[in-house]
């Protein structure tokens, strides 16, 4: 890491504050996983169940921060309602994720039919970047919700505003970006988890690591978790 990012951010405790929070929030992980799964069936709306999903959970851990608590069912309305209000306003990130996991899926395919090294190196950099294209939605969706109502940015800008935010701290957006491809890679593996668990968790991975690099720190994050005020 850069000298800098080495004396402000700690990967450590984002890890930790991820873990307590999967460990503590679970239930809600798995409930928006699915409710994330359903909406985005019409492939149109997957960015829309981003900026629900990301607002959702950055409430649930802003939540443990302030020492309150939300219920189960009031995370399911507000990620509902949060989704219907978005709807128009995510177009862009669909067609962004979209699109890079076609293009991936076609060059896939080709390599498989004609074993074409070409086309196999195409499909693995497209691998590559739909991992940064999903982390570049997320974090867009997370600059999105942070923004006061009133001046929230065009999506055009988000998305500018989210890659130079990423580019920020490099050393730690590659450390996520690369536990981010293990938790897929798990998930993939388990098959059932990609629905019932991926979501959440690269949800929850996303609020974390902007709480780290923009927000209180990762550790207020353990320390809310416990229970300690301090």
């Amino acid at each position: 890491m850069a000298r800098d990012e080495v004396e402000r951010l700690d990967p450590a405790a984002a890890l930790a504050a991820f873990g307590r929070a999967v460990y503590s929030d679970l239930v809600s992980i798995v409930v928006l996983s699915v409710l994330f799964s359903l909406v985005s069936l019409p492939l149109v709306t997957i960015g829309a169940a981003t900026i629900a999903l990301v607002e959702t959970l950055t409430d649930v851990v802003s939540g443990e921060l302030e020492g309150g608590g939300v219920s189960e069912r009031d995370r399911v309305v507000h990620f509902l309602e949060t989704f219907r209000a978005n709807v128009r306003r995510g177009l862009p990130l669909s067609v962004l994720l979209l699109a890079v996991v076609v293009v991936t899926g076609i060059y896939s395919t080709i390599a498989l039919a004609a074993r074409d090294a070409s086309f196999l190196l195409g499909a693995v950099v497209g691998l590559y970047a739909t991992v940064i294209a999903a982390a570049l939605c997320l974090r867009t969706a997370s600059l999105l919700v942070r923004a006061p109502a009133d001046r929230r940015p065009a999506m055009r800008a988000a998305l500018h505003d989210a890659a130079y935010h990423l580019l920020e701290t490099p050393s730690f957006s590659v450390l996520v970006l690369v536990f981010a491809s293990v938790l897929i890679a798990l998930c993939v593996a388990l098959q059932v988890a990609v629905v019932l668990l991926l979501p959440g968790l690269l949800g929850l991975l996303e609020v974390v690591s902007f709480e780290e690099t923009s927000g209180e720190g990762a550790r207020r994050v353990v320390l809310a978790y416990r229970g300690d005020p301090s």
